[in-house]
């Protein structure tokens, strides 16, 4: 029995020819040989029966008889597939022995098995399994002559019965549970796979659509040229325990905050030296990737040609029955040991005269060649078929795939890429508070494959002098937000001759302010990367392999569930992205947990490997879904408790227009007379309401008070519900605190515990706390009033607005008088965090926040005299377009001078250098370096003048730029004095671009000393 007919005229029927020399003739959905007959399925041909076919389910669906779970399952046959079922039936009926060809995997024993199922005499005959990897001949005959036993793939039909019915337990159950509880007259679709892997869709839109813009700050210093970056410790490695016995683990250091970063480069710049406490040189090999599994083949499908993961497998399949690739639903990527020789001769034919240049000898070690890793199915490989002998060809996206399948395969036998790399470990400045630097340093030795195969780009690798960050493929390492993907790696033709102990400053040292990734829509590819791993976010490649078997779905399946949430409408593709529609969101808002949680779906998933493994008694496993289904039945009666008890409710409300008796609808309650038309839905404002309490509106018009409604920015409140004339129901909130609900919010003036009123919480007399629920128009909700009872403070609130209708962003905290009121957040410092410092008029202790530091002494307080005191000295962290350093901010406070700062800027936009004292009132000034520039020609002073320096007595200067380089003022007042500089840099003349030392000579005549020249470059 093939599982479709094209495999069973195109590979089993010229098979038996050869082999058996048998002669068919053409029956009805079969082949009808003298010894032997071949029938095949269409798919599947037995189901499990629905719901409504066990007694006691017949009919309307009930939330009173859910959920059920049949410790037998009864079976019945596909409508539109009963005529074959028909054919098959009778010729295993006329068999002595029955072979299941279908495909060989999970889905292939359980087609064949349900059919015995179903007609369980013919289990009595014997039963053999025919289980190919490959339809070419060769592999087909030996596959034939070495039929097994079918009991030698026991478990693998356990774990595909078990995966069948835990769908059908969990699906159906949970699918009627929530329609009635919660669907509100729409239909819930719920899947044991399918609803968490729509919940992974759902919460990456939601980090998509409620990204907001933020900045990260990280400190990159040039050092002799090259690039070097700020390390702090990992504290993820530190929580995992991946120190080492050397330290901490480090890792590129990312600020949340300005401050931060500006103090490092503050404390490290020139003058200080970076010393190198330490060298590590490595050499390291990059191998290309291995043959695809199923799952790779999808993703690379995607990102290369914007396939679909269905269309994809469908691409294989069929080249898969045109004898081009072998088995296409398989989650290996590796080959046997048996099938090197074999598989490294393949390579060698299939590969084009460069790849041929730059393979592997065959007696290497290569990965991918592992027979402890190949389970059922080993790699998607080409077989040694050519396309090109199918007749009329391939079509284009067939070929396309099978290019990819045999490109990859050739290209896991080349040579690795192979670097040498330099890590080199700076720290500064001196002292026990030193911080740490990284720079690397790359040197290529064999680009090896990475010569013939374009590489993904992740990241850039610059030269020297150009710094940049290298391809994290390069290491097998990933980027992430933390700052990892701003490794920086400098490429060298050779390394430097340096030594631990070599020092030298930063030739610059600067703070950069990057923008965090936004975070992206799943594609297909990315969606089933997160498939693999149940959601979780894992780089390392052994990692991810070992998390496969707890991730959603099977290689096989999960293209069929992508592609089932699509025609529920769940979600829809726009361009190349998978994004959750407004239906397939609001399914997700009702689950609860137990249900869209893809770590607890992907732990049965690895359950049921462990069944097929033989690890573990199916039994078992069933038990744990049976266990499963029965809780998540006591959570949604606990949550849905009025809905269950509406069941068992015999008498009817009366309608209140007409009197007539109401029928239940699963969404509320319905007159009914026709001609009434009085409806009323049991569910208002997310609260779900019970058969007595509806009785009581209906009858009376006007609810007790009830809480747990949820308004649509997420607070919940209380109030009446009352039924308007136009038998609409509304809201009337009660202003007498007699008929306010309690809540589990404290005082904060009493302690006592406060009672909700509508819009508001109010406290028991005397007290006269009250809290409005609506702050500057934002609304706060229970997350957000229970941070601010328990903590005094909320997080940051981004859509408080003003009377002019401006959004602002603020924390929500408590005043002295215990009133709320906002305290904003500049860069980590709020108004009213003091500093260390005081005052330098009034010794009032000053408060900071991102621009200045400030007083607050204002009119009704009192100096440290007892005076009055009305303050309003400030000292700006930004003068003259320079920002001050702290140590600056430091001196200027403790009535001390600055060292001289350079990059002023005066109002025509020229630099200035000076130091900055304050005044006995509290005002900053500039104090000008006095330079001194004695004149070689007559003994008096030169003078700054546009475009260099002058002596006003003798006419001699000299021009601020030579060999278009630019002189700093000090530079050329230790020239005069001096008669000669230190080497400086860069000078260029025409193509040549060079180092010297200056000198004045006789005369003096400005001119290089020739024993200090140096060659830089030269275009």
């Amino acid at each position: 029995m093939a599982e479709k007919p094209s495999v069973a005229n195109q590979h089993y029927k010229p098979m038996l020819e050869r082999l058996e020399g048998e002669k068919f003739t053409q029956g009805d959905g079969c082949l009808i040989g003298q010894n032997h007959c071949i029938t095949w399925c269409v798919g599947h041909l037995i189901t499990l029966a629905p719901l409504d076919a066990y007694p006691g389910f017949e009919g309307g669906w009930k939330l009173g008889n859910l959920p059920l779970l049949p410790e037998k399952f009864r079976l019945m046959e596909i409508e539109s597939t009963r005529k074959q079922l028909t054919v098959v039936r009778e010729m295993m009926s006329k068999a002595d022995v029955l072979v299941n060809g279908a495909d060989a995997g999970r889905e292939g024993n359980l087609i064949f098995d349900l059919v015995l199922d179903f007609t369980p005499a013919f289990k009595q005959k014997q039963i053999k399994r025919l289980w190919v990897n490959s339809y070419v001949a060769k592999d087909l005959d030996k596959a034939w002559k070495n039929l097994e036993d079918a009991t030698q793939r026991l478990n693998l039909s356990y774990a595909a019965r078990l995966r069948q019915r835990a769908d059908w337990m969990v699906g159906l159950n949970a699918t009627r549970a929530y329609t009635l509880t919660a669907g509100r007259g729409k239909m819930i679709s719920v899947g044991r796979v399918q609803t968490p892997t729509l919940n992974l869709i759902v919460e990456r839109d939601a980090l998509v659509e409620q990204f907001k813009e933020l900045y990260y700050y990280s400190v990159v210093g040039t050092w002799k040229g090259f690039q070097a970056q700020l390390l702090r410790p990992d504290r993820d490695a530190k929580d995992s325990g991946k120190d080492s016995a050397e330290g901490p683990a480090l890792k590129v250091a990312v600020f949340e905050k300005e401050e931060p970063a500006q103090a490092v480069v503050d404390k490290c710049a020139p003058p200080e030296d970076a010393v190198i406490a330490g060298i590590d040189v490595q050499q390291k090999k990059q191998f290309p990737q291995k043959p695809f599994d199923l799952t790779e083949l999808q993703k690379e499908g995607n990102k290369r040609f914007k396939y679909s993961a269905q269309q994809v497998l469908d691409c294989a399949q069929n080249l898969y029955e045109k004898k081009l690739l072998t088995y296409p639903r398989t989650d290996s990527a590796y080959l046997p040991d048996t099938m090197k020789q074999e598989a490294y001769a393949l390579a060698q034919r299939l590969a084009t005269p460069q790849q041929q240049g730059i393979m592997r000898p065959e007696s290497e070690n290569f990965v991918f060649i592992n027979s402890s890793k190949v389970t059922d199915h080993f790699a998607i490989i080409p077989t040694g078929e050519q396309p090109d002998e199918i007749k009329g060809g391939l079509p284009e996206m067939e070929e396309n795939i099978y290019n990819l399948a045999k490109e990859r395969f050739v290209q896991a036998w080349l040579k690795p890429y192979v670097w040498n790399e330099m890590e080199v470990t700076l720290t500064a400045p001196a002292g026990s508070d030193a911080e740490t630097f990284r720079l690397k340093l790359k040197q290529n030795e064999d680009l090896g494959f990475r010569a013939l195969v374009k590489e993904e780009k992740k990241a850039k690798s610059k030269k020297k002098g150009d710094a940049g960050a290298d391809s994290a493929a390069a290491d097998g390492k990933s980027g992430d937000d933390s700052g990892n993907s701003d490794d920086i790696t400098n490429i060298v033709e050779s390394f430097p001759d340096w030594k631990i102990g070599d020092k030298a400053p930063f030739d610059a040292l600067e703070l950069q302010k990057k923008k965090k990734s936004k975070p992206k829509y799943y594609t297909e590819a990315t969606l089933l990367a997160a498939m693999k791993t149940a959601g979780k976010q894992i780089d390392n490649e052994e990692l991810a392999e070992a998390m496969k078997d707890r991730g959603l779905g099977t290689p096989a399946t999960q293209a069929g569930i992508i592609e089932t949430l699509k025609k529920r409408g769940f979600i829809e593709a726009q361009k190349n992205n998978l994004v959750s529609t407004a239906r397939g969101r609001e399914v997700i808002a009702l689950m609860d947990e137990k249900v869209k949680s893809p770590e607890m779906t992907g732990e049965w998933e690895y359950k049921l490997s462990q069944v097929e493994k033989g690890n573990l008694d199916p039994k078992e496993f069933r038990d744990g879904i049976v266990e499963y289904v029965k809780e998540l039945f006591v959570q949604l009666h606990e949550k849905y408790g009025s809905q269950f008890e509406r069941e068992t409710v015999t008498e009817a409300l009366p309608c209140p227009k007409c009197s007539q008796p109401m029928e239940i609808a699963p969404w509320g309650y319905v007159c009914k007379n026709g001609e009434c038309g009085f409806k009323a839905g049991h569910t208002i404002a997310g609260r779900t309401l019970s058969h007595a309490e509806m009785g009581k509106l209906l009858a009376t018009g006007k609810s007790d008070l009830l809480s747990g409604f949820k308004s649509k920015k997420g607070t919940t409140f209380s109030a009446n519900l009352v039924l308007g004339e136009d038998g609409n129901i509304g809201f009337e909130f009660s202003d007498e605190p007699q008929d306010a609900a309690p809540t589990d919010y404290t005082c904060p003036k009493c302690q006592k515990k406060l009672k909700s009123l509508g819009n508001r919480l109010i406290c028991e007399e005397p007290c006269d706390f009250v809290f409005y629920k609506t702050i500057a128009g934002h609304v706060m909700s229970d997350e957000e009033m229970a941070e601010l009872f328990n903590n005094g403070t909320t997080d940051v609130i981004t859509d408080f607005i003003t009377k002019k209708g401006q959004a602002f962003s603020a924390k929500v905290v408590w005043d002295s008088d215990h009133k709320a009121t906002f305290a904003f957040e500049n860069d980590g410092h709020f108004h009213g965090t003091e500093t260390k410092f005081k005052c330098p008029i009034c010794k009032h202790t000053l408060e900071e926040n991102k621009n200045a530091i400030f007083c607050t002494g204002k009119g009704s307080d009192r100096d440290e005299q007892g005076n009055p005191c009305d303050c309003k000295f400030t000292l700006f962290k930004t003068i003259a377009g320079k920002k001050l350093r702290a140590a600056d901010i430091k001196a200027l406070l403790n009535g001390e001078k600055t060292e001289l700062i350079s990059g002023f800027k005066n109002k025509k936009g020229e630099n200035f250098d000076a130091f900055l004292k304050m005044s006995p009132v509290g005002r900053v000034e500039f104090e000008f370096l006095r330079r001194e520039y004695p004149c070689p020609g007559c003994g008096g002073f030169l003078r700054k003048v546009d475009g260099g320096y002058q002596c006003m007595q003798c006419g001699y200067g000299i021009p601020q730029v030579f060999y278009q380089r630019k002189f700093s003022d000090e530079e050329v007042e230790n020239l005069l004095k001096n008669k000669f500089s230190p080497v400086l840099e860069p000078f260029k003349k025409d193509v040549t671009t060079f180092r010297a030392a200056l000198e004045i000579r006789e005369g003096g005549k400005l001119g290089f000393n020739k024993l200090t020249v140096e060659v830089i470059k030269q275009k």
